[in-house]
């Protein structure tokens, strides 16, 4: 008994020493870091007492200027945060090659809904890249427009019961029910009907996705650290009845669309073309490979997965700040009125384009909420940091923290304060439009950015058109951040009233 006690001490002093040196891996490169603790290293405490922005943030604070990187610890990893926005552009932009994966975890094998064109690398994401983008030219969403439209009207139409009962709503929940109607339909041809039922089977599978419960934050953290071991174990990278509900759905409808040859301007339409033929229509590109059914359902998933809760969380900010800062609102009504005008009362793609002082707006929201407030590269080769003198490893994960560079008052001068005029083409500078990277940069940008921006900006036009907003005294201000949420969320939700001009 003496001797196995003797044992398993000796084995717990061993796995302890390997871990405390394993947190001195940073500082043995020369790279200042934060210190960690067992078990968690510097993740203590997020998703409960703080977020990971405030973890990133406290990165930023300490060490900008300093250092242009800094180490922290996801449990036992090392991670390189990055603090010096030329660096992370040169990262993302100049020297894309040496960081041209992600890092995510994918097992294609037991999760085919992992292999999406976010999470994959390599040679497998420049085909899916290079097929993909023609699916998201000004052409292919000014055809999806339309879908867009009619759900619009819907959407004004959700308000209507609250006004005549003169009663506030919880504006994160109309968006979201927007855009889960909008992508919906966009991506998989659905009628999802949420705003009409205020929710729908589509809206509480997103609550899987993106409101995981802390046991589901250590899991995706896990996997990620230790990916290898997890495809050895067959584990899924999204919740089996999230691949359950979205993989028959994309069949069915596939399947039903190829029989009756039934041709809608979504998404889904261009991925079957994919699947079909290898390449779009009017790509001049040859179909050197045609997508499977598997791959066509992991690239359907992703566009709900980017222009669902990302587009919502910017729709419903932004609609606060507006009802939050009334002059803005005037004269950002005042400008969709005028060009309304010019388009014969219609909200049309190219009276969208006209709205300058409305995409102002919408880039200072995402200043002030960015929903990707990080970005993850891998190291897919050995990367001398000059500065330093320090050769990052083969396999290194960098962290580019988004969230922190939009709130550096160096950067942008009081950085809480709500203030459009600072995106105007004549006052923003070079140093800000080189921090403002809400939807990264460099080839592996976001490649629905143009459509949720679209997204984003038809809801603020089609309401404001027609209501009026104020901020309800239900809502607590200033607003507090959830921790538990990988978006900017309110905690207590976000509270408006509306009344009609």
């Amino acid at each position: 008994m003496a001797m196995w006690l003797l044992l398993l001490v000796a084995v717990a002093s061993l796995l302890y020493y390997s871990v405390r040196r394993r947190y001195s891996y940073w500082k043995d490169k020369g790279i200042p870091q934060l210190d960690p603790s067992l078990p968690l290293g510097n993740m203590n405490g997020v998703g409960t007492k703080r977020s990971i922005n405030d973890m990133l943030d406290e990165v930023y604070r300490r060490f900008r200027g300093q250092s242009p990187v800094a180490g922290v610890y996801f449990l036992i990893s090392p991670v390189l945060i990055v603090t010096d926005v030329d660096l992370a552009r040169r990262m993302m932009v100049k020297d894309f090659n040496s960081f041209h994966d992600r890092g995510m975890y994918v097992n294609e094998r037991d999760d085919p809904l992992s292999g999406h064109l976010f999470s994959i690398g390599g040679e497998r994401w420049r085909y899916l890249r290079n097929k993909l983008s023609p699916t998201f030219t000004s052409g292919k969403i000014k055809q999806m427009f339309v879908t867009i439209r009619e759900i619009g009207d819907e959407f004004l139409a959700s308000f209507d019961k609250y006004i005549d009962r003169d009663e506030p709503f919880d504006i994160k929940l109309l968006c979201q029910c927007f855009t889960c109607d909008v992508v919906g339909s966009c991506a998989f041809g659905l009628q999802c009907n949420s705003l009409k039922n205020e929710g729908s089977k589509l809206l509480v599978i997103g609550e899987k996705v993106f409101r995981p419960s802390p046991l589901g934050m250590v899991y995706s953290m896990a996997i990620g650290i230790f990916p290898r071991l997890s495809r050895a174990l067959r584990l899924p990278a999204l919740p089996r009845e999230v691949s359950s509900f979205f993989r028959p759905i994309v069949r069915s409808t596939v399947e039903h669309r190829e029989r009756n040859a039934i041709e809608r301007p979504d998404f889904l339409n261009l991925l079957i073309q994919l699947k079909n033929k290898g390449t779009v229509e009017d790509d001049a590109s040859e179909g050197l490979e045609k997508l499977t059914l598997d791959e066509v359902a992991a690239q359907a998933f992703l566009f709900f997965f980017a222009g669902f809760e990302t587009s919502s969380t910017t729709l419903s900010f932004a609609l606060f700040l507006l009802a939050k800062h009334q002059e803005v609102q005037e004269r950002c009504r005042k400008e969709i009125m005028q060009a309304l005008a010019r388009h014969d009362g219609l909200i049309t793609y190219d009276a969208l384009k006209e709205m300058t002082y409305l995409d102002q707006i919408i880039n200072e929201t995402l200043r002030l909420y960015t929903p990707a407030g990080q970005l993850f590269r891998v190291a897919n080769e050995p990367y001398h940091l000059p500065t330093l003198n320090v050769t990052l490893e083969k396999g290194t994960m960098v962290l580019i923290p988004v969230q922190a560079f939009h709130h550096d008052p160096e950067i942008f001068p009081d950085p809480d304060r709500f203030d459009p005029d600072r995106f105007a083409p004549e006052t923003i500078n070079s140093d800000q439009s080189h921090a403002f990277l809400p939807f990264g940069d460099g080839p592996r940008n976001c490649i629905g950015m143009r459509f949720g921006l679209l997204e984003v900006k038809f809801g603020v036009v089609r309401v404001l058109s027609k209501l009026r907003f104020s901020v309800d005294p239900r809502t607590t201000l200033p607003l507090k951040l959830s921790n538990s949420s990988g978006f900017p969320e309110a905690k207590g939700g976000i509270w408006l009233k509306a009344s009609r001009l």
